[in-house]
């Protein structure tokens, strides 16, 4: 009976390391999930990047007018900045590969103020 009591109780203290901890294993399976996603998010960005460059190759950027086009047929951009001053141009746009800050080609989409696409640079990285 002792023997019984001993692994009952045994049994009760090894559970109850998880029961203690049941908010970390949660927070650990939480990141996993965020991580995938962002995974998902990665590749979902780079296909429409590489999208984007085979347009350039097939010089048929001229098709694309407007940032609606744009962001219908490559999604949102990587970065947007707002130009005040005496440019031609208002906003500029990058895409560029979601997992390749440096050593990646780079596309420089140059909009007016009303989203009108006036100019565009294809930058190949420093190493090509």
């Amino acid at each position: 009976m002792r023997f019984i009591l001993f692994i009952l109780f045994i049994s009760f203290l090894s559970s109850g390391c998880s029961i203690f901890h049941v908010q970390e294993i949660v927070r650990i399976q939480d990141v996993s999930a965020n991580m995938d996603k962002q995974k998902k998010y990665v590749d979902v960005k780079n296909k429409e990047f590489e999208k984007l460059l085979k347009i350039i190759k097939e010089e048929k950027i001229s098709d694309y007018k407007s940032q609606g086009s744009f962001v219908k047929s490559f999604g949102d951009p990587i970065f947007e900045k707002k130009v005040k001053g005496q440019e031609k141009y208002s906003e500029v746009w990058l895409y560029r590969y979601c997992d390749k800050m440096f050593g990646s080609e780079k596309v420089y989409l140059y909009f007016d103020d009303v989203g009108n696409l006036i100019k565009w640079e294809h930058r190949l990285p420093k190493s090509q």
